[in-house]
């Protein structure tokens, strides 16, 4: 498109020039036709010069031309967080995973020697339980043995005793009865021959 503007605007100048002498005299058309060249000129450095300064229809406002403008400038959000992961990242992320696993680790260690720790004091605990139950055990068998010394001992002694209770009681009894055998007699023999008994007892 700017190539044929630019061949059309040629044509175009080269026919004033070729007209001009015959209406101004030779000077004039070619100070016209140099005009009409160098306005070309100008065109094409205008449409494809990428450094020329455009006018832009919707400008960015700023805070000089805010105020001048009286308008509010609305601050920018965050930019938006980059699309590849950046090193420092990379190294925070593999220290983290570091030191949770020596973290579990350590934990692991920890609880497992704990659990050791808590077999050896069950272990112990039961032992000592077993020690003084068998203590006990063996004092109440002593106790028993005891007892049942003292039970045979207490028993043989109340045998015993009455054994001898009666004894005694018999020994009393044939005494009484000897003594009553006499009374008899003697009561008898007095009646026979009349005799009473004087105070005096023969016993």
């Amino acid at each position: 498109m700017t190539m044929s503007r630019e061949f059309t605007a040629m044509v175009a100048a080269g026919a004033t020039m070729q007209s001009g002498p015959n209406a101004n005299g030779s000077a004039g058309g070619y100070d016209n036709g140099a005009d009409q060249l160098t306005s070309i000129g100008e065109d094409e450095l205008e449409e494809t010069n990428p450094l020329a300064i455009v006018p832009d229809s919707h400008p960015i406002a700023t805070p000089a031309r805010s105020r001048a403008s009286g308008l509010e400038v609305v601050p920018a959000g965050p930019p938006p967080p980059p699309a590849h992961v950046e090193a420092s990242q990379v190294k925070k992320e593999e220290v983290e995973t570091k030191v949770t696993a020596w973290q579990t680790a350590e934990m692991a260690k920890i609880n497992n020697r704990f659990k050791r720790e808590e077999v050896v004091i069950n272990g112990w605990e039961t032992e000592q339980v077993e020690k003084a139950s068998a203590w006990l055990k063996k004092i109440e068998r002593k106790l028993d043995e005891q007892r049942a010394k003292a039970l045979e001992k207490t028993q043989n002694d109340i045998a015993k005793a009455r054994r001898k209770a009666e004894e005694k009681r018999a020994s009393a009894e044939a005494k009484r009865g000897l003594k009553l055998a006499k009374v008899l007699e003697l009561a008898n023999f007095m009646k026979a021959v009349g005799r009473v008994p004087t105070k005096r007892s023969f016993f």
